[in-house]
């Protein structure tokens, strides 16, 4: 019998289930096992995303060569992909771990259509999940909808975390199955993909970057080390880089949450960690189980308000506006700082994330799937889940969300968070100049910027709105909306 272990976004050698059963399997009834990333150019995520993906391809084939093992590379249509796989190789079982969201729901439909026709087993596996999806619910049976119940019922039930072997079995079992002639190009990266990383662009965002099962692994030991304990106090500080940075990896399943979790616990028990310096991250990380949860029992809030109510909310959706926003000229400096981070390094900080969110939806008043289809060509973790999470939470829509009437002012914030303009001056090199007073809103301090030769309009663009108007103009937008309904 021979398995199709078909990955997604699980790139690591260690601690993945779905290949564990395979190369198991295969022992047992001397069968055969592909592992096949399909790379269907119609279904992906991102530029940004597609980069990350294209270098954790890499390592990851490098990865399983160095284990004596293989990995395809299958480009085209999925379903049709899928199809030819599976009758030139001779598959009866495909094995797969479940993901959540666009493309990863719909290609997960096509292969259930696509194996049902061939009369070919297709198991799911619930590795990238802390709890096994669709079951973990509240004493009403339903989905939790707030965070913080969640996060506690699932630290009183922790037993429900499932634990995963490290090891898989002999990764050299995928080099028993051989590629036929025409197939060999399934070795390499596919072609668009190599065409991607050629553009200077792609190259510039990777060049101080390194994926990778190993270089996860080292990220994290290196926060537990340095920045764990302060992890708390700091993380707010966009200029501290006070966060593991881990987001990329733990989207791409170079390392796995259960794995980090169980990883933790033990070095709590052996009196290596502090549990009042662990928790406060292990919190961010179970915000990431939440949004995949809710995405799971929610789908259609990719593309709408998870309260309904929020459907008939009036969107400029001015171009101009959004542009300037995506390129960061909006004269909003901690807003424009976010945004250039955000293209220059395909990054960026947890706090801007939202007040550029905010910004874009409250303030300029752009619909915010504008904002989150940009995040999702821009950022290295643009995950489906994540994202919806966020943006519906900020606009005031979501789950548990902000409340409608909040906004954030970036002038306060940037202060607050960046109060020597740091992170400014790294990202707005044309601000430099002014003191840390000036910096956060320079069209407040004309004088100054005409003794540093900054003019207003020119060398920096003048704010896109001003900020107490807007966030007036908002409130009377949702009294209006919430008066029609």
């Amino acid at each position: 019998m021979n398995t199709l272990v078909w990955i997604q976004r699980e790139f690591r050698t260690t601690a993945l289930p779905a290949l564990q059963a395979a190369l198991s399997e295969a022992e047992k009834s001397s069968g055969k096992v592909m592992v096949a990333y399909f790379h269907d150019e119609n279904q992906v995520i991102g530029e940004a995303n597609n980069v990350w993906l294209s270098y954790s391809l890499l390592q990851l084939k490098a990865d399983f060569t160095a284990l004596g093992g293989q990995l395809c590379m299958v480009e085209g249509e999925f379903s049709s992909m899928l199809n030819q796989v599976i009758a030139d190789y001779q598959i009866s079982k495909v094995v797969y771990s479940f993901q959540v969201g666009t493309p990863f729901e719909q290609m997960q439909q096509q292969a259930l259509e696509v194996c049902k026709h061939k009369k070919v087993v297709l198991q799911p596996f619930y590795s990238e999940f802390l709890v096994p999806a669709g079951e973990f619910l509240n004493k009403q049976h339903k989905p939790y909808l707030v965070f913080t119940p969640f996060y506690n019922a699932l630290m009183k039930q922790s037993h429900l975390i499932q634990p995963i072997e490290e090891s898989v079995g002999d990764i050299g079992l995928t080099l028993k199955l051989k590629l036929k002639d025409k197939h060999q190009t399934w070795l390499s990266l596919p072609m668009n993909l190599q065409n991607l990383i050629a553009l200077p662009w792609a190259k510039k965002i990777m060049q101080s970057t390194q994926v990778g099962e190993q270089q996860a692994w080292h990220k994290l030991q290196q926060f537990l080390k340095d920045d764990l304990e302060t992890y708390q106090t700091d993380r707010d500080f966009p200029s501290l880089l006070a966060t593991s940075g881990l987001s990329p990896y733990l989207n791409f399943g170079q390392i796995n949450s259960s794995v980090i979790y169980y990883y933790l616990q033990s070095l709590m028990e052996e009196g290596h960690l502090k549990s009042e310096y662990v928790m406060p991250w292990l919190r961010q990380l179970v915000w990431k189980e939440f949004a995949r949860h809710l995405l799971m029992h929610f789908p259609d809030t990719e593309n709408a308000p998870f309260q309904a109510k929020y459907q008939s909310m009036h969107w400029q959706m001015d171009e101009q506006i959004i542009q300037a926003w995506q390129q960061g000229k909006t004269g909003i400096p901690i807003i424009d700082a976010g945004m250039r981070e955000l293209w220059q390094t395909g990054n960026m900080h947890n706090r801007v994330r939202m007040l550029v969110a905010s910004f874009l939806t409250k303030n300029l008043n752009q619909h915010w799937l504008a904002g989150k289809s940009w995040f999702d060509n821009t950022l290295f973790d643009a995950d489906p889940a994540n994202n919806v999470m966020g943006w519906q939470w900020v606009a005031g829509f979501g789950v548990d969300a902000a409340p409608y009437y909040r906004l954030f002012n970036p002038v306060t914030q940037s202060v607050k968070f960046d109060g020597k303009g740091e992170y400014l001056r790294q990202w707005l090199p044309e601000l430099k100049h002014l003191s840390n007073k000036a910096i956060h809103n320079p069209w407040e301090y004309t004088e100054e910027c005409r003794l540093k030769s900054i003019e207003l309009g020119k060398d920096y663009p003048q704010p896109l709105v001003d900020l107490k108007q807007s966030r007036a103009q908002h409130l009377e937008r949702v009294a209006l909306m919430k008066t029609a309904s």
